[in-house]
């Protein structure tokens, strides 16, 4: 099975991201999801079992991958780190903004979603005005 990579043109270069994110934290945590998929799914199918994502159900997929996204994206980010507080929106906080950086509502961070829906557009709990 062929390793996947992040495709670099489908990415706007000429972003202006908050909190000193870079497109190359993006796509790092990006190729760190494909390379999981790559290696699990290379073990998976050398037992004769199928591959991860077509026996997880979808919801559960998304979830997963929103919260890999958003632990590898701290990993990279220079700013950002996991919000601790139990289901806390947004997912990446700033470091040391908030006691314990936990926080159930903030202002100051990047909220993760991942979807299967075209084009992109994903559900969200409730409009508000943040990334």
């Amino acid at each position: 099975m062929p390793k996947a990579t992040v495709d670099k043109t489908g990415l706007n270069q000429n972003a202006v991201l908050p909190f000193e994110l870079r497109i190359t934290d993006i796509e790092n945590a990006m190729q760190d999801v494909y390379d999981f998929f790559h290696d699990v799914n290379t073990l998976l199918l050398a037992k004769g079992l199928q591959r991860f994502d077509d026996m997880t159900r979808p919801a559960a997929m998304s979830g997963m991958i929103s919260d890999m996204i958003t632990a590898s994206l701290a990993r990279f980010s220079r700013s950002l780190v996991p919000n601790t507080h139990f289901n806390g929106h947004p997912d990446l906080v700033v470091r040391g903004r908030y006691p314990n950086n936990a926080v159930a509502e903030g202002a100051d961070g990047v909220e993760i979603k991942s979807t299967r829906k075209e084009g992109g557009a994903v559900d969200t709990h409730g409009a508000r005005n943040q990334w």
